[in-house]
């Protein structure tokens, strides 16, 4: 059974793990392995602040071992407050299995209650059917995209695609 709860700093070792294995096995993500250099201790302050700035870093646990995240940001800026993104990873062997819609229906109600949180957004590779299907099921509309905006290893390109759900 998947288990979902508000990351602590103690979270930081498991999501660190999980983002240089995703980073390895994934070709979503706008960074490649050389450039995911993040330490445990830097993802540690980045989970406070982005509590306390509004955000949230969800885990996801199954039997007790971290399987999967979600981080979600809200700009300082008052003219963009109303607003949020977030990013999220799955370890491979549990993708497909629940553990991204978890996530995001936990931080779609979270939401809900956050004062003066009006709507989320993503950004998405237009090569990532599953991720896609996953954001339109809960509610998700494009609202434009970048064209060949990702160079991608075999020197093909891919869309950026903007999605957002009005809370």
């Amino acid at each position: 059974m998947l288990n979902v709860r508000i990351a602590t700093v103690e979270d930081a070792d498991a999501i660190v793990a999980i983002k240089q294995e995703i980073v390895i096995t994934n070709d979503f993500l706008l960074r490649l392995p050389e450039e995911v250099q993040e330490t445990a201790e830097e993802y540690r302050k980045k989970i406070q602040m982005r509590q306390e700035n509004g955000g949230l870093t969800l885990i996801v646990e199954f039997n007790n071992q971290v399987v999967g995240f979600l981080s979600f940001h809200r700009p300082s800026y008052m003219r963009l407050h109303h607003t949020g993104s977030f990013g999220i990873c799955v370890k491979q062997e549990f993708s497909n299995k629940g553990v991204g819609t978890t996530l995001l229906s936990y931080l779609i109600e979270w939401s809900k209650e956050q004062r003066g949180l009006e709507k989320i957004n993503l950004d998405v590779f237009s090569n990532n059917k599953r991720a896609i299907h996953l954001y339109k099921k809960l509610g998700f509309k494009e609202e434009g995209k970048q064209i060949n905006q990702i160079k991608l290893k075999d020197g093909s390109y891919a869309d950026i695609i903007f999605m957002e759900l009005s809370i």
